[in-house]
């Protein structure tokens, strides 16, 4: 792709696949809006119940009419995992041939595996660009060489340009909040509606992120292994907002959107230095007064820090717990203890916290005694507590995705990007095929969270040869357990005023329901 000589800033498009939320499109759209760059926001279709059905010959007509019909010059696709790959090539392609428009990719797709992004895309970005993507277009709009942009790679035909990664922003009160408020710079695209405005805006449940990083980056599965060496020396492994830059963000969006129910933190782990939560303890109920949800590792929680959250409006959490302590230990070199798992739910239920409790299922180490020994922790945790079962989903050039290979246990085709497992099971659920031994436990998992099962009739069923044999009717119980369950919540939902039409969509679907 020649470098462009236009002398005027370009009509920027960018798209996000699947994703109403998406904090990288909207930051950077921010960004190059505040720079004076006319940017359309795109979200192409949205992932209902743990599916994300391929495009249909209508919607990319509609995607590619949206171009056209917005005069746009230059377009950016979020290629936010390896499962992506397929579809934003095929919609690159569709654009290339159709429009002749040069495509741009961000993402951790191309930040993990660039070399087969650049394939693809005429220009890729890599990991945080907030901090270049303005130099980027104003060397566009110059008639300069975007591609000497640091933390872009550019293909000319067969000639490929590599720049060094940008370093990243260190202080994230810097950027400017995500823009909820430009209307009609905004489109979503799904099925035959084509809707003007932000897709996300009415939403009761408002999300964003306190820090960017990671406190832990040994996770062996996370892209954290990833993407710490590419910032060596560029930044902190663990970047905070100030909370007054936190509480001012909220009190703009409550203008935006007075709908505002919940707020939910989407940290790979929430800040819980003593400091910032006195402060937060202070400002958050004084001048946002919304109950929040976090996210937490074990190994962070302190009794008089959940009291200052509490204090200052956290209603409930989510807390990994992963796998068995072998399997945790051993596998994904996530050093926590079953006793750190007992005393921080102990703590939950104390104190009258929510929680629910995350688990990876599909690993291909687990043995028998694994699956037993997690089960038997579950067990002995206090209730009430929710259950998130996730598939493992293998992400490339992780240090788990490396030893997988090495050690034979996997093929190329396991790895996200090749496999399209976060397309197929992200979210457990039990009509997935799976052999009769795997779906017992999973069934037990199912149910033992579950306040009106009594924990003697689980221990029975787990005891059962039976159910070992042939675990149908487990499978059947756990799964009229988990819709009323289901019911439960979206009752609870419905009595806070948070049931949306979003919502809906994404979760229910009662021939494949999630566990809950």
């Amino acid at each position: 792709m020649p470098s462009p000589t236009s002398r005027q800033r370009p009509r920027i498009a960018l798209i996000s696949l699947y994703a109403l939320e998406n904090n990288g499109i909207r930051y950077v759209a921010t960004t190059l809006r505040l720079a004076g760059f006319p940017v359309t926001e795109i979200y192409f279709k949205d992932w209902s119940n743990n599916r994300f059905p391929w495009p249909r010959e209508d919607e990319i007509a509609s995607l590619l009419a949206t171009l056209v019909e917005r005069r746009i010059e230059v377009v950016g696709f979020s290629v936010r995992a390896s499962a992506f790959h397929r579809i934003a090539t095929t919609l690159t392609r569709r654009i290339h041939v159709e429009l002749g428009l040069p495509v741009i990719w961000g993402g951790m797709h191309p930040t993990f595996l660039p070399e087969r992004s650049i394939e693809q895309a005429d220009y890729i970005a890599l990991g945080e660009v907030e901090g270049s993507v303005v130099e980027f277009f104003d060397r566009w709009s110059q008639g300069d060489h975007p591609e000497r942009t640091p933390g872009f790679w550019s293909r000319r035909g067969s000639e490929i340009i590599r720049n060094q990664i940008a370093a990243p922003p260190a202080d994230l009160d810097s950027l400017p909040f995500r823009d909820f408020a430009s209307a009609q710079d905004k489109v979503h695209i799904d099925g035959t509606r084509i809707t003007q405005g932000d897709p996300y805006i009415h939403n009761p449940e408002y999300t964003l992120l306190a820090s960017r990083g990671c406190p832990y980056w040994t996770c062996t599965y996370c892209s954290n292994t990833v993407t710490r060496p590419l910032y060596h020396k560029l930044a902190r492994d663990w970047r905070i907002r100030s909370v007054e830059n936190i509480v001012q963000e909220l009190e703009q969006a409550k203008i935006l959107n007075p709908r505002i129910k919940v707020v939910r933190f989407d940290d790979e782990v929430f800040p819980m230095r003593k400091a910032w939560l006195e402060e937060l303890a202070t400002a958050w109920p004084a001048r946002v007064g919304l109950p929040f949800e976090v996210l937490v590792d074990p190994r962070l929680v302190r009794e008089d820090r959940l009291l200052l959250m509490k204090q200052a409006g956290l209603r409930a959490l989510c807390m990994g717990i992963q796998a068995s302590e072998r399997i945790n230990h051993e596998l994904y070199h996530r050093y926590t203890s079953d006793d750190q798992v007992r005393r921080a739910q102990g703590l939950f239920a104390k104190l009258g916290i929510r929680s629910s409790l995350q688990v990876i299922w599909d690993d291909p180490s687990s043995t028998e005694e694994d699956k037993d020994a997690l089960f038997r922790l579950l067990m002995d945790l206090e209730r009430p507590f929710e259950l998130y079962l996730f598939g493992l989903t293998i992400y490339p050039r992780t240090h788990l995705a490396r030893r997988l290979l090495r050690e034979g246990r996997i093929g190329p085709q396991h790895v996200e990007g090749e496999g399209m497992h976060a397309f197929e099971q992200f979210r457990v659920d039990l009509d997935y095929p799976r052999p009769p031994t795997e779906l017992r436990w999973l069934a037990l998992l199912v149910l033992l969270n579950k306040p009106f099962v009594p924990r003697d009739l689980l221990w029975r069923l787990h005891a059962d040869p039976g159910l070992k044999r042939n675990p149908k009717p487990l499978v059947l119980l756990a799964k009229a357990a988990n819709l009323a369950n289901f019911a439960r919540v979206a009752m609870g939902l419905v009595l806070e005023g948070e049931l949306s039409l979003l919502t809906v969509r994404r979760w229910l679907n009662l021939d494949s329901m999630v566990t809950m």
